[in-house]
């Protein structure tokens, strides 16, 4: 074999040593084990440092060192020193060969004389041939010599440094393994722990010592700066709590010098012993290695026989030494083949790279390994963490089916279809008309070109046959299915019919006896996978192909990790991660794909959640703050004394308010029940997530204080587990002995409940514990006595009736009828009241005692009559039918049964075992079958059901009907418009049911479903409110009447009350009236002081929607902090709250948002709300009217802020707009301005006459500016309006303005350069380009922008420069003014001002380089005025239109230019390109707008090439 017998597969040069050239053409592996040379892959080498492999497309990354740095193939560095012996061994041979003569020495017959030699004069030539080779030969010696003397010293260093590295990197990993042994070690340390157990508690007794001590010093420190709060705490106990003394010597301090007494010891002797068998120096070559090898500090390490391979043949201890084959490292694919470590404590670290093994042996190391994965997922051990593994997809049916190869398993597949491919190219693989071929036999099948592939029949068809067969002759094949074992997709072929044998033998191949045998031994490479505990988001439609196209993209053809958690039906549960990027199964739950299997968490894997509230002391008075109330049925308070809940409720603000934040605690897929943080007005806040109404939107409940929101998910946040040390702080309550008069409380019964008790102080006293909601008493906190109770008062208002009197009314024969009847009493239909769950399972549901606030799941919707629902509080025995029937049926095999309609089953819908009914059964084997826990049907295959047992048998759902509502438009059925938009709204919604009728069937119900406010809203009210629905009629009976005279009477007699007989009907209550509102008056607050004319410095409080501008003085701001103070002293003295008329008010106080009062002026009375003006600050804001109270505080004090108008400007419209309005609060609110007053108002609570002006700039002039107002013709004109220089404020002196220099001309607008329409092929240039039809050009002719005395622009630029410092500042700011600007070059060129580009925080103007045409945005300070000298020369860009093309009509190119979207972004840059170079011009037009024709140099037209790439069209 020659030198160059072994080449590159692309450039197909030979592989050569550094050795003979002077950079050798080594050949290196790819990480896909394909080998190329050093030339090839360096033209592959992208600037990312990533060389793609041309034959499989994998990807390998290179290190710093380059293509230099990856493997080198060390077999066919072998093939290249060997083919190099045999040409030297052949060429000696030859030599030998071809001079016999001198193979031996002479004898002394022949040994030549002189004599001899004048006879023989043939030898003195002979001679100097011989002497002539021998020269050569000796210098060839003395180069090998060389050679060999040289490399010796450097191959030695390149192996001892191979092996070096290769030795610390198995001491590395032997260092882990004792790293390993050391956590093992210290996880035993527990008993350590118990011995410190009693010291531990004492601790925790410190701390708690501590906490109340630091809690009593707070709570002092408070009471001493704000005396009134001593009546919400007790002072006694605080000072008790201060004043005791520490007792050093009650504390135990003895556990400070206990010991345990272990210790660990190390055996030295077993410990070198291991290290004798572990560590090991090997050879490559299994029959020769080294006797021994000594290191320190281990002696006699001996080498060991022991490969991979334990079937060859053990090594004799005393074989020859090392061969002269040069041995490299290996090839990737050839290190070991597990990539995991099954017991750390046995690994073994050896610095060898055994050969390649018999095939035999792989194929049974190949199966060992599945099944040791196999053996790990059925029963994984519990401590260890889920293994991970590197695979590739290589077919995808959907979320819940597809197939993947183990990367580490690349090289096995190629070597197993180059076994396929040479057995196939023989003829053993052909078909005969004897053949035959059965369903799920192995064949091969020509797929790509020139390799072959396994596959297995799944369907086979015979000609002039429609159906399947199992079985038939090879000839006699006309179609099969057939599936890659090894990919995991099927595929169809057809075989044409040519009379023969040819077409299929064309495509397919048959195994013989051996190959099948041998190809058996290789397991398939597909491993069938399913991503765990995700089903489709639409369970009816299952899985889309949106879900798989999104699976597809995301994983692509590179390798992916795979985490494994189990098995279930022959398919891997796992879950697919790339780099980069969250979890596959998180990304397409996020992208509303799919959902998760159950939002319930499972026993043992739980999160963490909130503690539950503290349950109160039965009958034990405590203050609270009611936090929320949605009824006096549900509502929630929040203790007050609690300073751990301030302590944790302060570290929450500071955790969660760093910038970095959002990103750190980012929440992308909560689920049911979780825990974490949200904003609420600005606080963060820990809440728990209740639902998913869908839209990437969850429902949550905040525990601290019961109110729920809907929120997005972006809003959530992780939280840390230092914040679920306190129990959720919010108590759900409900009022004790009171009952509604209805059946759901009335609204005006929620409001006055709220006026009363929402976030106000009140005691509370429960009469229960272990019951939710808690039934308690609120009375309100008095002074000296005790509140009154707030349920009596309801009572008293006609709002409730007290559950305790009805009792009593009950048991009198008079008083039969029974508004609000005890639940207890009525009769349900139903199965009874389920038991605890720690009974046994009951698979049907049963109706709760309580039928009103019953949280359900709306599962189905087909109209407003027939809606199925799940009640929440049966989920967890839901889970555990459903656990039950996974556990039965998972790895079950279908039963032959006749399935008939009525019969039920469990059954497979999506990979989720549920319970269904049969409700019809086709021909084909397709069932439609009704899912009995969710209300929907399916159709499913008769291989997806199984019998299910009789004691499963049952269903969890409801079936309602909405109450109240009939259909629209005088039907008797629900319209199509009414059912979809029911089933839009409400399927997989979370809403609150009041069972009215529990005796019929569907169950009569109201629905409350929570808006996007997180109200709850009556479903059937919003129905009528869409025009979809009408409300029942309420028939009225002749004999409900109201009371009559004799009633009356006979109630008032003393004469015993007769018994009303059941049949007669009741009569119903009298109707209530509530009293009427009382009339109050109050008088304005006085009006404020104004300052005096001329110039202030005031702070801007508030703009009303009128344009209004409200200001406060510094000393005024002062005060009105002070004025606060004294308001809040205020907060006991105020009467209690009534029903007044609020047309005499005009004074009044008010309780802000933050809860602190304010002083405020009545302007409109709205509803239930009081629209009022702050009079201090100028808010106005639209207040409850329980905040509001007609009383004046603080007469003494004038109104502090001045109210105040612009000068000299008339609004546009008569009045100011909101955009006006908006512009003014972003410039003025919250700053401090500089504020001359011009005159005061005759009336003293008038506007005052102001100009402000805000960084320099008068705040008239910018509203005029931007068009939102015009100047008063009688104080100024727009004319006056120009640039001028800033006039002088001086003081009415005599000055002479004699001697002083003139003021400098007003410069008007730039000249334009004008081009005549007979100017022809004139030289110009593009300075800016705007769209690739409308430029700025430049003409190339000095001439016409050059002054008489000959200066040009650019020399006259170069001088101002040089003295730009001189130059005043720009101080007037209208269109079109001339200014110098400055560019990115730090040097200024002219400009024209085109208007303001942004106000706030500083101001900043859009300017043009009028000699450039380009736009750019500049704050003043990088402005200046223009000197005259610049002023003459015209503009050097001029803007002009390209004459001769037009947009395209018809484009395929997505991005567009924005602010010109008939162009695209291709054509602009097209345009660029063109552009460059020399140009001439051609005016074509000059009115309305300069058109030119730009040509290039060699006369064509610029357009052209656009117009041919079909970026525009001709015009």
């Amino acid at each position: 074999m020659s030198e160059t017998a072994v080449a590159c597969n692309i450039c197909g040069a030979s592989y050569t040593l550094p050795e003979d050239e002077a950079v050798g053409n080594l050949p290196h592996v790819l990480l896909c084990g394909h080998i190329f040379c050093n030339t090839c892959l360096r033209a592959l080498e992208s600037p990312q440092n990533v060389i793609t492999c041309p034959e499989c497309q994998m990807d390998t990354l290179i290190g710093e060192e380059g293509v230099d740095g990856l493997e080198v193939d060390s077999r066919i560095i072998g093939l290249i020193y060997t083919a190099r012996m045999n040409t030297k061994k052949d060429r000696h041979s030859g030599d030998r060969w071809k001079s016999p003569r001198f193979k031996s020495p002479p004898s002394y017959a022949d040994i030549p004389t002189q004599e001899n030699a004048e006879g023989r004069p043939d030898v003195v030539k002979v001679l100097d041939e011989a002497l002539i080779k021998a020269t050569e030969n000796l210098n060839q010696l003395d180069t090998l010599h060389q050679t060999l003397a040289n490399g010796i010293p450097t191959q030695l260093r390149k192996e001892r440094a191979r092996i070096i590295r290769e030795i610390d990197v198995a001491v590395d990993r032997a260092k882990s393994i004792l790293m390993k042994r050391r956590s093992m070690l210290l996880s035993e340390l527990n008993a350590v722990d118990l011995l410190f157990s009693d010291g531990r508690k004492e601790c925790k007794r410190i701390e708690k010592r501590v906490k109340e001590l630091r809690t009593a010093i707070q709570k002092a420190r408070h009471v001493r700066q704000i005396p009134s709060l001593e009546s919400y705490c007790n002072l006694d106990q605080i000072l008790e709590t201060l004043q005791i003394p520490v007792d050093v010597e009650s504390y135990d301090m003895s556990c400070l010098s206990l010991r345990s007494g272990l210790s660990c010891c190390l055996h030295i002797d077993n410990l070198t012993e291991s290290m004798r068998n572990c560590l090991k120096i090997t050879d490559d070559d299994d029959s020769c290695i080294r006797e021994e090898v000594s290191a320190e500090p281990f002696q006699n390490v001996t080498s060991s026989a022991e490969v991979w391979d334990s079937s060859s043949q053990s090594v004799q201890r005393n074989a020859e030494p090392i061969r002269k084959k040069q041995s490299t490292r290996r090839p990737s694919f050839m290190e070991g083949t597990d990539t995991e470590d099954t017991d750390a404590c046995t690994e073994m670290v050896e610095i060898a790279r055994s050969s390649l093994v018999a095939e035999p042996r792989r194929n049974e190391r190949h199966r060992a390994l599945r099944k040791h994965r196999r053996q790990h997922f059925e029963n994984p051990p519990n401590p260890q963490p889920k293994m991970v593994h590197y695979v590739m997809a290589t077919h995808i049916v959907n979320p819940g089916h597809f197939y993947v190869r183990y990367m580490i398993e690349h090289k096995t597949g190629q070597k197993l279809s180059k076994k396929i491919t040479e057995f196939c190219s023989g003829e053993n693989s052909l078909f005969t008309f004897n053949d035959e071929i059965k369903t799920g036999s192995v064949l091969f099948v020509y797929w790509k070109e020139d390799v072959w592939y396994r596959v297995t029949v799944t369907e086979l068809f015979q000609k002039e046959c429609f159906q399947s067969v199992t079985k038939c002759l090879a000839s006699e094949v006309s179609r099969l299915r057939v599936h890659f074992q090894d990919f995991g997709f099927s595929k169809c072929f057809s075989v044409p019919s040519d009379g023969g044998l040819n077409s299929l033998n064309a495509c397919l191949r048959r195994p013989d006896a051996a190959t099948l045998a041998d190809v058996n031994g290789w397991a398939p490479l597909a491993i069938r996978c399913s991503l765990k505990d995700i089903i489709p988001s639409d369970l009816v439609k299952g899985w889309t192909s949106e879900a798989s196209d999104e699976m597809r993209r995301k994983l692509g053809s590179e390798a992916v990790e795979m985490q494994v958690f189990g098995e279930d039906g022959g398919a891997l549960l796992v879950d697919l991660k790339k780099t980069q990027m969250l979890s596959l199964r998180e990304h397409l739950v996020f992208m509303e794909l799919a959902r998760f299997y159950s939002p319930i968490v499972a026993a043992g894997s739980a999160p963490l959640l909130f503690y539950p509230p503290v349950p109160p002391k039965i009958n034990v008075e405590f203050n609270a703050m009611v936090a929320h109330v949605s009824s006096p049925s549900d509502f929630y308070v929040q203790q007050v004394e609690n300073m751990e809940y301030l302590l944790l409720h302060s570290k929450l603000q500071d955790c969660y308010s760093h910038p970095k934040a959002d990103r750190e605690f980012q929440i992308y897929c909560p689920s049911l029940s979780q825990a974490c943080v949200a904003s609420y007005d600005q606080e963060w806040c820990r809440v728990q997530v209740t639902g998913f109404p869908g839209g990437q939107m969850v429902q949550v409940r905040y525990v601290d204080f019961g109110y729920r929101k809907t929120l997005s998910v972006k809003e959530l946040r992780q939280i840390k587990d230092e914040f679920f040390a306190l129990p959720e702080m919010a108590l759900w309550c409900s009022l004790n002995d009171v009952v509604s008069l209805q059946e759901m409380w009335s609204d005006e019964a929620c409001d006055m409940f709220k006026e009363l008790v929402e976030h106000k102080l009140v005691t509370v006293v429960a009469k229960k514990s272990d019951t939710r909601p808690v039934p308690v008493c609120l009375y309100e906190i008095g002074d000296d006595f005790p509140g009154a109770s707030i349920g009596d008062i309801l009572v008293r208002n006609g709002l409730a009736v007290s559950s305790k009197q009805n009792h009593v009314k009950d048991t009198q024969p008079l008083e039969t009828t029974v508004w609000d009847p005890p639940f207890e009493e009525e009769v349900l239909s139903i199965v009874p009241t389920p038991p605890p769950a720690s009974e046994e399972l009951k698979p049907s549901l049963s109706l709760p005692t309580c039928l009103k606030d019953i949280r359900v799941r709306v599962t189905h919707v087909t109209s407003p009559g027939n809606i199925f629902v799940q009640l929440l509080q049966f989920d967890s025995q839901l889970k555990r039918i459903h656990d039950t029937l996974k556990s039965l049926f998972s790895k079950s095999e279908p039963q032959e049964i006749h399935w008939e309609a009525e019969m039920f089953c469990a059954a497979n819908n999506t990979g989720v075992w549920e319970r269904g009914k049969v409700c019809s059964v086709t021909t084909s084997g397709v069932v439609e079958v009704m899912r009995c826990d969710f209300g929907n049907k399916v159709k499913l295959h008769v291989d997806n059901l199984r019998p299910l047992r009789p004691d499963l048998i049952g269903s969890f759902l409801l079936e309602c009907n909405l109450s109240g509502v009939r259909p629209a438009g005088g039907r008797s059925t629900w319209t199509a418009t009414a059912c979809d938009f029911i089933s839009l709204y409400l399927t997989g919604a979370m809403a609150v049911m009041n069972i009215k009728e529990p005796t019929t069937s569907p169950v009569l119900v109201s629905l409350f479903c929570s808006n996007r406010a997180g109200q709850n809203v009556n479903f059937a009210d919003f129905l009528i409110s869409e025009g979809l629905a009408l409300k029942e009629r309420k028939t009225v009976s002749t004999s409900e009447t109201v009371f009559s005279e004799e009633s009356v009477l006979s109630e008032k007699s003393p004469e015993p009350q007769k018994i009303v007989s059941p049949s007669q009907t009741p009569p119903t209550p009298t109707r209530r009236i509530n009293p009427p509102a009382e009339r109050v008056q109050t008088r304005s607050y006085p009006p404020p002081e104004l300052p005096p004319c001329g110039h202030t410095l005031m702070s801007i409080s508030a703009i009303s929607e009128q344009g209004v501008i409200y200001a406060m003085t510094h000393q005024a701001v002062c005060e009105f902090d002070r004025l606060r103070e004294r308001l809040q002293q205020h907060i006991k003295t105020l009467p209690r709250q009534k029903n007044y008329n609020w047309k005499g008010v005009l004074g009044c106080a008010v309780m802000g948002t933050d809860m602190f009062w304010y002083r405020g002026q009545v302007q409109e009375v709205i509803g239930g709300h009081v629209k009022v003006r702050y009079v201090d600050q100028g808010l106005v804001e639209s207040i409850p009217v329980c905040h509001v109270y007609p009383v004046v505080l603080c007469e003494d004090v004038p109104q502090l802020c001045v109210p105040c108008q612009i000068n000299g400007v008339i609004p546009i419209g008569k009045g100011w707009q909101w955009d006006a309005v908006v512009l003014m609060r972003e410039l003025l609110l919250g700053r401090s301005v500089n504020v001359y007053i011009m005159e005061h108002p005759e009336d003293p609570r008038g506007c005052v006459t102001v100009e402000i002006t805000v960084d320099g700039m008068a705040l008239s002039k910018i509203m005029v500016h931007h068009q939102y107002a015009t100047f008063d013709p009688a104080i100024s004109s727009q004319e006056d309006y120009v640039v001028k220089p800033p006039a002088l404020d001086l003081d009415d002196w005599d000055i002479s303005a004699e001697g002083l220099e003139e003021p400098q001309p007003v410069l008007g607008v730039y000249k334009e350069l004008q081009i005549s329409k007979e100017r022809k092929h004139f030289p110009a240039k593009v300075k800016h380009i705007r769209t690739p039809n409308e430029v700025f050009l430049c003409v190339l002719d000095k001439t016409l922008t050059k002054l008489e005395q000959g200066e040009s622009l650019e020399e006259a630029l170069k001088r101002v420069n040089e003295s730009v410092e001189n130059l005043s500042l720009l101080t007037d700011f209208p269109n079109e003014c001339p200014c110098l600007a400055e560019y990115s070059d730090g040097k200024y060129y002219r400009a024209k001002l085109l208007g303001f580009s942004e106000v706030t925080p500083s101001v900043k103007l859009l300017v043009r380089h009028v000699d450039f045409g380009s736009d750019d945005i500049i704050p003043l300070h990088k402005l200046r005025q223009l000197p005259p000298s610049l002023h003459h020369f015209p503009c050097a860009a001029v803007y002009v239109k390209l004459a001769g093309f037009k947009p395209a009509n018809v484009s395929s190119e997505m991005e567009r230019i924005p602010y010109r979207p008939e162009w695209s972004m291709k054509a602009m840059l097209e345009m660029i390109d063109l552009l460059n170079g020399e140009l001439t011009a051609v005016v074509t037009a000059t009115e309305p707008q300069l058109t030119v024709l730009l040509y290039n140099a060699d006369g064509t037209l610029v357009h052209r090439r656009l117009v041919e790439k079909g970026l525009a069209d001709y015009e």
